[in-house]
């Protein structure tokens, strides 16, 4: 009967196994994740806030205010979008913060009456004011 019972025994798996992945490899799943989801909301805040001039070699511009709940919607699309074209400037989507007193100009520079509004980097009459992820990637993608 002992024998049965170490042999079970030997099956379990071992609870400190479950103590190392619980106690060390779910806060860093955790912190992966939350990072993963909070990156584009600091970056919306701290990027972007003294743009010298418009890229004209981007695919478009976005300009956005960080306080903005539209903004904040459409945001860590573009953003994602950039980190995921990094290597090619002529796809990345340039963003503007409006908010900051620095970028302030560009509302009467091009215009802008609503965020997030973006903007084609080679034609400026060309302009999307839209949260709608479909209409945005055809802006983006060649539409108007």
């Amino acid at each position: 009967m002992k024998q049965r019972i170490k042999r079970l025994d030997k099956n379990k798996p071992s609870r400190s196994l479950t103590k190392i992945i619980i106690i060390k490899v779910l806060p860093v799943i955790v912190f992966l994740v939350a990072g993963f989801l909070l990156v584009p909301y600091g970056s919306m805040y701290f990027q972007n806030n003294k743009v010298v001039n418009v890229n004209t070699k981007a695919e478009a511009i976005l300009f956005y205010n960080a306080n903005c709940q539209h903004c904040q919607k459409v945001y860590p699309k573009i953003f994602w979008h950039n980190v995921l074209n990094f290597n090619n400037e002529s796809k990345q989507i340039q963003t503007i913060n409006v908010q900051n007193s620095n970028n302030k100009h560009y509302l009467a520079d091009f215009a802008i009456q609503a965020t997030p509004t973006f903007m084609k980097a080679t034609n400026t009459n060309q302009r999307l004011v839209s949260t709608n992820n479909q209409q945005i990637n055809h802006f983006i993608t060649g539409g108007h």
